[in-house]
């Protein structure tokens, strides 16, 4: 089972989902999930990152919170680290029917947050039961003369059930004129006394400077982790700024596991490649755990070059570096190599000896030649480019064939080599010199029976000389 697959528990049975994605907003999350044996859409039901219910999915309401959730939310696909997170913090995972439910919430929170949560399920539970549940508790707050409480869940009914006539008569009632002026605006007193709907301008205002900062202050204080990540996440897509990055990224690693916490920042380089702070943190921790091929494909990003400091750090890594022609495309390798020699200037002949053996296991001599070019411009002096000329000129010319293979013997391609000293084998039957070539490069090939006959072979020559 993998990290977005778990176990719903429904009565006495057991079902088997796949996350697909969560949508993060107005203090709820809630995971869509799939069953794949039934074809079944479920949805998981969190209420500040706590776990509340799962429902299956019949149809969705217009205009429902979970309609809203998914198209004006903060929503991340699977599989994704912040789902992980989300299921493996609340296990396990239960179907509760409606009546069960409404005491679970009266249990935790407050009546303002149960009569918010409440309106989660409009797609699920019949409206006017919920309806009714949210109306009892205005009622109550009535009853006791608490007034301005009563008019919190007006708001919050008002959003529910506009059409309503209890709802038309209690928002224009003349008792409820003097609260209405304080939701004009989105101001501290506003936080303060109704931090639900506060919340909820914040979140709809979230592209403004001063309403995402006072978003992240509401998160803050709730210690809502989760959506401070997803809020951060969304905003450095559309704005990257050291001011977001370095909250977010401390958040990440409070949060994360290390691989999880990478995961995220590769999901977010994909969407801003040329955020240079962003770049450098990948760039570190690849580098610490020596994966160099994610090194490579992250310095060919046009925007990103290595530092001197950087070019240290990644040309000590390259004594390990197996070149493999697979991921390293020839032009990147040129690129990088041109940045790392300036700071290893003593290993300019070590790079470029590595990066020919690899190339020359795709590519023709010609195309190595072209390829050396740029370096042989400010490095003439390295018999690199002498015996790559000298390869070239004798590669078709069978009176070379053993000066050839001892070339290819160096860059360590050994079938060409063989081939060479084959040749030179039949050319000149009476030399024991291929021969000898030949054992060599068939013993550096593990082959020792092919070694020991060529060996044999030499001293039968030598003898009969």
């Amino acid at each position: 089972m993998n990290q977005n697959q778990f176990l719903l528990m429904d009565h006495e049975n057991s079902i088997q989902l796949q996350a697909e994605r969560v949508a993060f907003y107005l203090q709820g999350e809630i995971i869509e999930a799939f069953n794949e044996a039934k074809n079944e859409v479920y949805y998981l039901f969190f209420y500040k990152s706590q776990y509340l219910t799962t429902c299956r999915a019949k149809r969705l309401r217009r205009n429902s919170y979970i309609e809203h959730a998914f198209k004006e939310g903060l929503v991340f696909e699977a599989p994704h680290p912040i789902i992980h997170k989300l299921l493996s913090s609340n296990t396990p995972y239960k179907i509760t029917t409606f009546n069960p439910l409404v005491k679970k919430i009266e249990k935790l929170y407050s009546k303002h947050e149960r009569a918010w949560i409440l309106t989660f399920f409009e797609s699920f539970y019949p409206k006017k039961d919920l309806f009714h549940e949210i109306s009892s508790i205005f009622y109550e707050y009535r009853r006791n003369g608490q007034m301005f409480l009563g008019y919190r869940i007006v708001r919050i009914l008002n959003d529910f059930a506009p059409n309503h006539s209890l709802v038309k008569e209690l928002t224009s009632s003349l008792i409820f004129n003097k609260y209405a002026e304080l939701y004009n605006q989105v101001s501290e007193k506003l936080v303060e006394k109704d931090p639900i709907f506060a919340e909820k301008l914040l979140f709809a205002q979230r592209e403004n400077p001063q309403r995402f900062h006072q978003l992240v202050q509401c998160y803050e204080k709730d210690s809502r982790s989760l959506e401070l990540i997803a809020l951060y996440y969304e905003r450095l897509t559309t704005i990257p700024s050291n001011d977001s990055y370095r909250p977010f990224l401390k958040l990440l690693h409070q949060t994360f596991y290390e691989h999880e916490t990478v995961s995220i920042l590769e999901k977010l380089n994909l969407k801003i490649p040329a955020y240079l702070p962003l770049q450098q943190e990948l760039f570190n921790h690849y580098v610490k755990i020596h994966k160099v091929e994610e090194v490579f494909h992250l310095v060919n990003q046009q925007e990103f070059h290595l530092n001197k400091s950087e070019s240290r750090t990644f040309g000590s890594i390259l004594d390990e570096l197996d070149f493999q022609d697979e991921f390293i495309k020839p032009e990147m390798l040129r690129s990088l190599l041109k940045t790392v020699i300036k700071f290893f200037p003593d290993r300019v002949e070590e790079f470029l000896n590595k990066s020919v053996v690899t190339l020359l296991n795709a590519h023709e001599l010609a195309f190595i030649k072209e390829w050396l070019a740029p370096f042989k411009e400010s490095h003439s002096q390295l018999p690199l480019f002498e015996k790559i000329d000298v390869m070239q000129k004798f590669n078709d010319d069978l009176d070379h064939m053993q000066t050839l293979g001892e070339l290819y013997v160096e860059f360590k391609q050994l079938e060409k080599a063989i081939e060479c000293f084959c040749w030179e084998m039949e050319l000149k039957p009476n030399d024991p010199k291929p021969l000898q070539w030949l054992a060599k490069v068939y013993q550096d090939k593990g082959m020792d029976q092919e070694a020991d006959a060529f060996r044999q072979l030499c001293i039968n020559l030598q003898k009969r000389a």
